[in-house]
């Protein structure tokens, strides 16, 4: 049986390779790169992510992957612990509840009302913002300290547009099982924190790309329309939502306008040479346009650079910035960071559409294309658009909807 897979990022090599492994012929087609945004740049002695610089390893799925195709995977350094966010100034994040009580992260007052969160009744919403759930369950400093960073690391994106439900869902979870954050944490035992450390490759995540689309039938094609895949048994659609709404406009408009609605965030990377402090895997921001600096040489091997992502949700205009104004404000907001601005700049990438923003409504969306889709015979969407947008999300959406085609489930 003779298998269609567009889009060669993460989901679709994994995809592929599991259909292949269960005995579809499979062809990749891929009008780009090959790995989309998880792409390592080599420039000297230096490697800049274009997108993802890690996972954690905390997913079966993605360490098995590894195994099967032979790819060592790395750990993070002790420094990928140290974290910072910058809120007019450097407040190190605790790593453990007594340095969160006795340090300065939260006022007290903040800290009073974040603990009232225990007694404060259920009400979990059909969909709510990140920035409602949490100012409700947390307080609103909370929200403006910890999830204003959080969201931006993460998504690009702010608790104003986020849906919990959609981007957190087991923080949300928490709420409807328990009760509450508290109450679900204690029950879940070790404070409800996730398990797991930051993994890599020692040469970048290309490294595990690479590897995987050796085992694969890449086609070097852009795909158009569904029409092009007429000879094709199964076709699976790994492109974001924007390009998988241009294939199946002709045969399925109604589908093409509800994939429409899922948005992206456009983010910057700017990297750089030189050295930085406080040495660290890196600081998140509150407000400023740049979103984040990643200190990946303190933290994996045959890095050297540091990497600044700008944009996202907070400034959206960046796209339609020239690449000398976006280095232009990030020089200026490392100054007003950690006080200099002696850098190198080293590498540029401008994503227009890097993240899918999940935001209130998102699931709803989901629901309708997946329905409109279960109708279409032998059609399947799969990217970080519809259920995840990390590495780890992408490799396990993949595994078991290869296993569901494949009968295997």
């Amino acid at each position: 049986m003779r298998v269609a897979v567009v889009g060669a990022g993460i989901s679709g090599l994994t995809i592929g390779y599991y259909l292949q492994k269960f005995g579809f012929d499979v062809d990749v087609f891929e009008k780009e790169k090959i790995g989309g945004k998880a792409n390592s740049v080599k420039k000297g002695n230096f490697i800049f992510e274009e997108g993802v610089n890690g996972f954690l390893d905390n997913v079966p799925e993605t360490l098995e992957l590894c195994k099967e195709i032979g790819v060592s995977v790395i750990k993070a350094n002790q420094y990928s612990k140290i974290r910072y966010i910058f809120d007019d100034k450097l407040y190190r994040l605790p790593n453990n509840p007594i340095d969160f009580i006795f340090g300065d992260i939260l006022p007290l007052k903040a800290k009073i009302r974040m603990f009232k969160e225990f007694f404060i009744p259920a009400n979990p919403q059909d969909d709510e913002s990140v920035a409602s759930f949490t100012n409700r369950r947390l307080g609103e400093f909370f929200t403006e300290r910890f999830m204003k960073p959080m969201t931006a690391g993460i998504y690009a994106s702010t608790p104003e547009s986020l849906s919990i439900n959609a981007a957190f869902p087991k923080i949300a979870t928490l709420e409807k099982e328990y009760g509450g954050l508290f109450k679900g944490m204690f029950k879940k035992g070790k404070g409800g924190n996730p398990s797991g450390e930051l993994s890599s490759f020692n040469y970048g995540m290309s490294e595990m790309i690479e590897k995987l689309s050796s085992y694969l039938n890449i086609i070097k094609e852009e795909i158009t329309t569904l029409d092009e895949l007429s000879s094709y048994d199964k076709i699976i659609l790994s492109t974001p939502a924007y390009d998988t709404a241009k294939i199946v406009e002709k045969s399925y408009p109604k589908l093409a306008s509800e994939l429409r609605k899922i948005e992206y965030t456009p983010v910057a990377i700017v990297g750089f040479s030189g050295d930085i402090e406080p040495i660290s895997f890196g600081i998140l921001t509150t407000k400023l346009k740049t979103l984040g600096i990643l200190m990946d040489k303190y933290i994996f091997p045959n890095r050297n650079g540091i990497r600044v992502m700008v944009g996202g949700k907070r400034f959206e205009k960046i796209k339609e910035l020239t690449k000398e104004e976006i280095i232009e404000f990030v020089l200026k907001d490392i100054e007003k960071i950690i006080g200099t601005n002696n850098l190198k700049i080293e590498f540029f990438k401008l994503w227009e559409k890097a993240i899918p923003d999940y935001r209130v409504g998102h699931l709803e969306i989901v629901k309708n294309v997946m329905e409109y889709v279960d109708k279409i015979e032998n059609l399947y969407l799969n990217s970080n658009a519809y259920k995840g947008v990390s590495f780890n999300d992408c490799i396990r959406n993949s595994k078991t909807l290869a296993l569901k085609i494949g009968g295997k489930i």
